[in-house]
Order: structure tokens, then sequence, then C-alpha cells
């Protein structure tokens, strides 16, 4: 066995600790603290030194302190409240307590504070090597790496792995998870963290703390220059984002608490949030008006909100003011804000307005005017609609032209910053121009991810602005998709053009339209048809009208594309035979909406409809799909969109949504619409718990223009696209599917028009919107390139096992390096090719492929054994690493996905499980079923439920940390159990579990357990046993117990 290569992890964290004391007023190092005693009595202190007046002359006494305790952990229950009493009032975070002696009142003590930042009552200092007490019989004593207090308070934990594999830094996540799920972090003084950071030296993150649930590696954010250069280096990222004063501010300002009905969680800010944001105040500060251009996907709007909060309190600002592009904030955008008021008084407010308050969607034009006017709009917050600020402007100029009254006079000399989101479209130049009238004090910055570029300006208007930097100014900063896609903030596009209309039909099409033009009178017939043939394929798509798209053999085509079988079940991502992502269906206009509409309610109408109409391209085996109730779809569309034909339009609409309350159990109207819209957006979008059960969700949505800008879904995965786009508007369309999601790799898009003008447009706008002068990695390779990939994979596993037919754990370090990265190789291109339309047809014509795919399969095994040989814990360092260990990937994760489901599912129904779910408990039988699992486990799986229908297991609680708990118990137990029964140590069985792997030969650790033998008592239950046959026998009920119960109990927790 070989060692991952690694530099001296003692040595990194002596570095580590040297580079952050480097300068004036950085971290100070207590190498004196070593244990959590030691923390609390340096709270204690510090608490004492910054409460001398509030303590007087009578010391905090024991008793005392011990309330402290009490007190701080009951506010640092979980990392959302940790972080919501450490925001504090008006960035103070005390604790009141009564005094011990009765005359002495009570006392309110300041421990943190978000004022002193780099200096006042703040200190920082860093510790390392913190002792934490065993957690159970058979874990190791944990060490935390390097932890950094300000004022005395565990604040950013860092650790650190050795350098070696690939993706080694992910190691370092993964323990971090792993304490996390056995309460390392919670109810003790660790409460308090805010930030991890991770690096193995030389790949460093940072993440948010949060609930095991919530702990996803897509929140791994790598830190970025002001000009979007990474650093990777764990000594450069200590120098730029953890100095005093930027570490302190990082958690004071960059730290934002969501609150959104069930889910309340701690956030960090990525570095090109957080460079936009300071960006802005430097030129809100000069009255320089500017735009931020961020892609679409990575977290725009926050960016726009926090700017917004944070110029609030900023000294020479006197109003912020938040425009959206809405006639009226629907769900989804009013939640969006006011799931990060929990630092604010209220969370949505009229005209009556306190100091620190958020002002979300003013209840009408009337009261947005008295917001504006309030005397107290100290750190105040407004968020409102383009549509209510310009009424209410209007009303003011009325009233200027018929009373001679200023209503907004007092408004003209102030400073008002407008913070605008979605910009490109939000505003027009002349509405800028109106509104700036009456607010010629102002300063503007618009927040977009798609600008209007001179490539693709607007129609000239006068002397309006046509780009978006003739309205707005300078872009202040710049983070394109191609930055986002790099820092895994978004995904890339699959995209698939199908051409429903075949060569000879369009040849023909063509030739009709040019024998009876006038410019072509005297061209033969052959010479018309060699024109045709010569002609570039774009050209001849413009021969293409509308109307061909839009009859009834064209939206067949598509439908059959769609709902093919194996193409839906990649498409919808269907595991344990029902869906689990959602796709948008856009079209040309509403009348196309409604045709598909029809026609797929049409197609589905029978139970058997899948049967029926796919009799020649049946599912394959190990995959179903079994909900009898797929699709669910629905129509959705603005107000704006419905005004041609709105009668008709209606009527039509009113059966659709009767159709939708019908199976929904709702009641909407047509009257209702803007409800109805936010209905299905939450039935899209999944994030509250009632639409998180399945079949309340909605599989497909048509739309027109509605929700391809600005909603945000990450549940989406497919985008089918059956109309023309370009520019921006491709763009925002195509990022409804590039939010990132657990087992979502890629935002999938098909389109079914002018496949060759679309790939042109493609193509334009990604290298528009990625500052790209060549081809980006946002576009996945096409299907023959993948293909192409996937069979040089193939050929070099087959030639390495050719050559190696006896490879095993005992073979050299370099052919087991050599065969782990050739089957890697081989699944990372089975991974991109599977999701391709394609790829089915492949798999049902080619028997060439099928076996490739099945080489995957045959070796799994082998490659999960192989790899795991090579990994060893920590150890000497190997001054001669083997070639090619660094570009293994070792910890992240590497699913060969062959059949319908995996473990991870189960997880997924857990948490949508609530007392009493016979529907949720079904599946989870039947999950269990398929996925063979032992009965061992499937019965610690009952227990849960059954006690979450009970009642005894709090319904908030993190889904992993009550695995940990309940399989844990249940290992102990049957490991009790045994050593009870043939009457050995307990302790000496879970050294050699820990130790076991399936199949090892001799157990680990199997003489200290035989030595723990009391033979005496165990002959005295079984008189008939003679010493010689105990060992034997006591052997072969171990290894049974290790592979039947312990092994797969504990498989359930990796």
């Amino acid at each position: 066995m070989c060692k991952i290569p690694r530099n001296d992890e003692a040595t990194i964290e002596e570095n580590l600790i040297q580079v952050l004391g480097e300068g004036h007023n950085q971290w100070n190092y207590r190498k004196d603290l070593k244990s959590e005693e030691d923390l609390w009595q340096n709270l204690r202190r510090k608490i004492t030194q910054n409460n001398l007046s509030e303590i007087g002359e009578n010391p905090i006494t024991d008793k005392e302190f011990d309330s402290i305790k009490v007190e701080l952990l009951s506010h640092t229950k979980t990392p959302f409240h940790a972080a919501k009493w450490l925001k504090g009032e008006n960035g103070i975070a005390r604790i009141t307590i009564d005094r011990e002696e009765v005359a002495l009142g009570s006392m309110s003590l300041i421990l943190y504070s978000n004022q002193d930042i780099g200096g006042g009552i703040s200190t920082y200092e860093v510790v390392n090597q913190i002792a934490k007490r065993k957690s159970d019989i058979d874990d190791r004593e944990r060490r935390f790496d390097v932890t950094l207090l300000i004022n005395g308070l565990p604040i950013v934990q860092i650790e650190l792995k050795q350098a070696g594999a690939k993706d080694g830094y992910y190691q370092a996540f993964n323990q971090i998870k792993k304490y996390a799920e056995e309460g390392m972090f919670r109810n003790n003084i660790f409460s308090t963290l805010q930030l991890f950071v991770i690096s193995n030296e030389h790949t460093t993150r940072y993440f948010a703390n949060a609930l095991p649930k919530n702990m996803d590696r897509k929140f791994l954010f790598s830190w970025r220059t002001t000009d979007n250069r990474k650093v990777e280096n764990i000594y450069e990222f200590v120098k730029q984002v953890l100095n005093i004063p930027d570490a302190h501010r990082l958690i004071a300002h960059y730290t934002i608490v969501s609150e959104d009905n069930d889910n309340k969680v701690l956030m960090v800010l990525h570095p090109y949030q957080i460079h936009a944001i300071e960006a802005l105040f430097t030129s809100a500060m000069k009255h320089k008006s500017g735009f931020i251009w961020h892609a679409t996907g990575s977290g725009k709007t926050l960016t726009s909100f926090v700017s917004t909060k944070l110029l609030a309190r900023k000294p020479g600002v006197d109003r912020t003011i938040m425009l959206i592009d809405r006639k009226d904030l629907d769900n989804q955008t009013t939640t969006e804000f006011t799931k990060f008021a929990s630092e604010f008084n209220t969370g949505i407010s009229s005209g009556n307005v306190r100091a620190n308050s958020l002002i979300v969607g003013t209840g009408s034009s009337k009261e947005l005017s008295k917001t504006l006017l309030s005397d107290t709009n100290n750190n105040t917050v407004i968020i409102t609609t383009r549509q209510k600020l310009e009424s209410a402007l209007r009303h003011a100029q009325k009233q200027k032209e018929n009373k001679n009254v200023e209503r907004f006079k007092k408004l003209l000399g102030q400073h008002i910053v407008f913070v605008v989101d979605e910009c490109h479209r939000a505003l027009s130049a002349e509405g800028m121009d109106e509104i700036k009238k009456f607010f010629p004090n102002s300063t503007w910055f618009g927040f977009t991810g798609t600008p209007i570029f001179e490539e693709n300006k607007k129609q000239a208007k006068g002397q309006l602005a046509r780009t978006t930097h003739d309205q707005y100014g300078e872009q202040l900063h710049t983070y394109t998709i191609k930055n986002a896609l790099d820092d895994n903030a978004v995904l890339g596009f699959q995209v698939e053009h199908e051409d429903t209309i075949q060569q000879t039909t369009l040849n023909n099409h063509i030739f009709n339209q040019l024998k009876v033009n006038e410019k072509y009178a005297s061209y033969s017939v052959d010479g018309i048809n060699d024109m045709i043939d010569q002609m570039p394929a774009i050209e001849k798509e413009d021969y293409l009208d509308a109307s061909v798209y839009e009859r009834d053999e064209h939206i067949q085509k598509v439908l059959h594309k769609i709902f093919r079988p194996d193409n839906a079940y990649v498409k919808f991502d269907f595991q344990n035979g029902r869906p689990q992502k959602s796709a948008i269906l856009t079209t040309s206009s509403i009348d196309m909406a409604k045709k598909y509409y029809h026609a797929i309610k049409a197609m589905t109408k029978e139970p058997d409809w899948i049967q029926r109409e796919f009799a020649d391209h049946p599912i394959r085996t190990g995959r179903t799909i079994e909900d009898p109730d797929f699709p669910r779809i629905a129509i959705t569309y603005s107000l704006q969109e419905n005004e041609v034909d709105s009668a008709e339009n209606q009527k039509e609409m009113k059966k659709i949504i009767k159709d939708y309350n019908q199976y929904y159990k709702s009641a909407w109207a047509i009257d209702d619409i803007d409800r109805y819209n936010g209905d299905i957006n939450n039935r899209l979008a999944r994030k509250r718990a009632e639409f998180k059960e399945f079949g309340k969700q909605v599989d497909l949505v048509i739309v027109v223009d509605r929700l391809l800008t600005g909603f945000d879904a990450p549940t989406i995965q497919t985008l089918f696209v059956d109309r023309n786009l370009s520019y921006a508007n491709l763009i925002q369309a195509f990022s409804r599917t590039n939010r990132t999601y657990p087992n979502k790799t890629k935002g999938l898009i098909v389109s079914f028009r002018k496949p060759h003008t679309m790939e042109k447009n493609v193509a334009e706008a990604t290298r528009l919107y990625s500052e790209a002068k060549e081809e980006t990695d946002l576009i996945y390779p096409t299907y023959e390139k993948s293909r192409k990939k996937f069979n040089n994979g193939h050929k070099r596993l087959i030639g390495f096992i050719s050559e190696h037919p006896d490879i095993n754990v005992e073979s050299s370090v370099e052919q087991k390096i050599e065969f782990v990265k050739a089957f890697q190789e081989l699944n990372n291109s089975f991974e991109a090719l599977v999701t391709y339309d394609d790829y089915n047809d492949d798999m049902e014509k080619s028997k060439t492929l099928k076996e490739q795919v099945m080489i995957l399969e045959e070796n799994l095994g082998l490659y999960n054994t192989i790899k795991g040989s090579i990994i060893v814990g920590p150890g000497p360092i190997d001054p001669n690493p083997p070639t090619g260990l660094s570009e293994i990937e070792f910890y992240s994760d590497n699913p060969i996905k062959l059949y319908d489901i995996d473990s991870t599912y189960i997880d997924q129904l857990l948490n949508t499980y609530s007392a009493h779910n016979k529907n949720v408990r079904d599946d989870i039988e039947k999950a269990m079923q398929k996925l063979n699992k032992s009965e061992v486990v499937r019965e610690v799986y009952r227990a849960i439920l059954n006690d979450i229908d009970s009642k005894k297991v709090d319904p908030e609680e993190d889904i992993f940390a009550l695995k940990r708990h309940y399989f844990t118990i249940a290992k102990n137990t049957k490991v009790a159990d045994f050593a009870n029964s043939w009457f050995v140590s307990v302790t000496q069985l879970h050294s050699s579990a820990v130790q076991y792997v399936v199949g090892m030969d001799p157990i680990p650790n199997i003489g200290s357990i035989i030595d723990s033998l009391n033979f005496e008592e165990y002959k005295a239950l079984n008189p008939n046993t003679k010493k010689f046959q105990y060992g034997p026998e006591m052997k072969r009920e171990w290894r049974k117990v290790l592979d039947e119960v312990v092994m797969p109990l504990e498989n359930e927790l990796r």
C-alpha cells in the first residue's frame, strides 16, 4: 500500500498561524488554550474586560457564568440562530442575566460587537488543536486544527489536510460534515462558529456553517480577486480574506440570515458579490452611477439586496430604494426579500416606517409616497416596483399642476440611491429620465446578468440610451457566466438541436418559393436545385415562416421527442419510478402554448398512454416510470402577454385553470391570475415544505415569456425551446436550468426550430456573455464529440485490462493508479453521454454501445476496492510519490448511475416525511426493496419513521444527524449483544469493526478480542463447549456479524 504524498500537516498549521499573526493588530496566537474549558474561561475574562461598568465592583460569580453559558447556548442552537444573535441589536450581541445577589438586580453584557471592527472592544485570537471529549465508545478524541476567536467566541474554523489527491480538500469537508453530524458544533462553545475554511495548502475553499443536511459541496466557495483571479493557496487566502479587519467585516456585513418558511440557514457571500458591493459603495460616495454585470444564476438579486441594505447605513445616503420590474411583487419576489428580514424590524410594512426596517411591496403608490416622505427613514430599505414609483410620481405631478403643491420638494436635495434589479429590462431610459426629474441628486446602480451591448442594442429612439452603459454609466464589476462556471456557482448547458422538418421537405419548400420568384425566372429546374444544394443551412432556414412550426405534425414530433420514455426518464430525472426534476416548454405565442397543452392532455388521457404511444421504444431494463399522473402540466402567462384576443383567450384559460384546480384541489380564478401564477411558481420551485411532498409539484410548465427571466427554481433541469431566441433572451431563458442542485450536473436544453440558426445564436450569445473570443466550457460538447471521448476512454480501459487481467489490491502501485485513472476517465465520459436523446437511440440500435457500458458495471466493484487500497491515513511522507497519483479524484463524488435509484433517494424521502404519511413510507419500503437493503437496515429506517409518527423526534432535526444517531445506536447495540453472548470486550470488538472491510482476513484485532475472553462465564452458560472450539466458532460468528450487520449499518452513514 502506498501513502498519498502529503506535506506535513503540523508544518502547514504552524506556517498558517504565523501568517495569521503577521503585521500590526492581527491575530494573537494563544498557545495556552488547549481545551473547551480553557476557551470558556478565556471567554469569561473577555466578558469581564468589556463590561466593567455593567459588572461594577462585584465580579461575575461561577453561578452567574453558568447562567451566561446557558443563555449563550440557548441563543446558538443552530448556525442560523447563532448568526441571528451575533448580528445583534444595532450590531451588538448581548446576554442579560440576573445577578446571584438579588439586590444587584440584572446585568446586560456585551459579548460581541459588529460596530467595533478592527478595534474598540473587539479582540482577535487564534488557537489550535483544541481537544474535544470523546462522543462515543469507538470514537477517537477530536482535535480541531485552527480556530479564530473574536472576543473569545469561536467564529472561524480552519480544517487542514495534507496535499496529495487531486480533490484532497474534500476530505476536510467530509470530516467537518461528520463532526457536524456527531454534534461537535452544537450545544458547546463552538456553536457560535460562522465560517469554515478547508484547505490542503494548495487548494482552499470556504463555506458558511450549517446543519449537516444543508452541508453540500455546491456551497464550497473559492476566493477571487477583484479581477476574478482565483486565490487557491491557503496563506494568500489568509492575507486577503482572514486579515483584520476583513475577517470581522466578512462576518458582520457579508453573512446573511435567510428565513424561508421551514428553511432557516446562514449564508455567506461569494467574493464577486463582496467586490461588487464594495465597488458600488465607492461609486455611491462619489455620486457616480454604474452597473454590475453578474451572470444569471450567480445570486445577483441577493447581491443587489445586500447592497441596498448596507447603503442604507452609509453616511451621506439619505434614502435607498430598490426597484423591481413587476406589476405586483409576486410570491417568489416577495419571499425572496422577506426571507432576509430576520435582522430587520419588519418584513412587509406600510407607510408607518421605523428605523432599521425592511419595506417590501408598499401596498399602493399613496403608501409609497408616505414612506418616501417619512422623517424616520434611518437605515430603511424600500423595495418597490417600477410601476408603483411611476404612479406615485404621476400623482405628484398632477398635484403640482392642479394645486401648485411640490409633494416631493423635501427630497429634491437629498442623495437618493436607486438599485435596479434586472436593469437590462426593468426600467427604460425614458422612464429613468422621468424619475430623475423628481430626484435630481439621485445615483443609480443597475444589476444584470445580460447587459445590452452594441451587438444587441435597442432600437434608436431620439437621444435616449440604447445600451446598459449609456443608461447607467461605468461597468463597476464583472462576473461572467464563464467565471461562474469555473467556480461551480452555476452549471453548463447541454444543447440539443432537433429538426422536425426533413431535408427533402425543406428543399421542396424552398424550390416552390424560388420558382415563382421573378429573379429566378430564367433558371431551369436543375439550376434552382443546384443552387439549393449549395445554399448554407442557415440560409435555407430563412425560407421557413412561423406557420410551418404551428402545424399539428410539428407539435406531435416535439411531444414524441419529449415524452419518449428513455428521454423523459433523463430529462425529468426519474428515480424510483417518479420524476425528481421539472421542465419548462417555451413557445412563440399563447396560442401555441394552448395547442401544446391540449395535445399533451389528449395524448396522456388513458392510463396506459406510455405503452400505447411508445410501443416501439420501451424503456430500458433497470429504469421505471411508474407515476400514473405524469406529466402534471400547467400554463402560466402574464396579463400583458394575453392582451391580444383577450376574450377568447380568457375563456379557454378558465377551462385550463379549472383543470388545474381539480388536480391540485385549489380554487384559483381568472380574476386571480397573479395568485394562480404564484402557485405554479411555488410548485415548480419546490422550496416550501408543502410542495416538496411528491405529487404536489408541476412537472412541465408551458410559457411564452413569463418565468424566463428572474425566476429561480433549482429543480428545473430542462428547457424545451419551440421558438427563436438570441442574445440576452437566449441566455436568460437557458439560465432557468443552470442553478446548482443535488444530483444535477448540467442544464439540459432541447430546441425544435431552425437548428442551424439556433446553433449560431447560441454561439454568439455565449461568446458575448462569457467575454470569450473562443469556445468555452459553457456549452457541453455535442453528442458526437462526447461519444468519441467515450470510445477513447473505453479503448484505454479495455487495453489496460487486457494487459493486466489479474489486477487486484496486491498489484503494484503504478498499475493500480493507471487502472483507477482509466476507469475514472471512462466513467466521466459516460456521465457526459447519457443525458443526450441520441444516446437512447444508440442504445436501442447499437450492440457495441451496450457492451461498452457493461464494462463500467462489471468493473465497478474492483474499481472501488483498488481505489480504496491506495488511500491510507496520515503517515510518513513519501519523498518520491508515484506518477499520476495527484490526478486521481479520491474524495469527490464519482457516481456510476446505471440504475433507477441510489441510497440518496431514501434520504430525500426521509426529508419530506411527515407523521403518518403512508405514501412516503411506502416509497421508502419500495426503495429499500429495490436497493436490496438488509433487514437490519430496514428495521432502523422503520424505527426512525415510527418515532417521527409518535413525535419522539423533532421534525426540524437534521436528517443526517438523525440517521447517525439511530444507526450508531443500532450498531452499538448489536456489538454489545455479541460481547454479552461471547463474553468478550465490547471495546476490542469496536476496535475490530472500525478497521474491518468486507472479506478482510485475518479479522482485525481478533487476537485482542480472544484475549479479552472470560471463558469461565461463557462456559457456565455453554457447559458443553471446549476451549479449543471457542476461538474458531467465535471468529466465524463475529465475521458474520461484521458482514451482515455492522458493515450494512456503517454503509448507511457513508
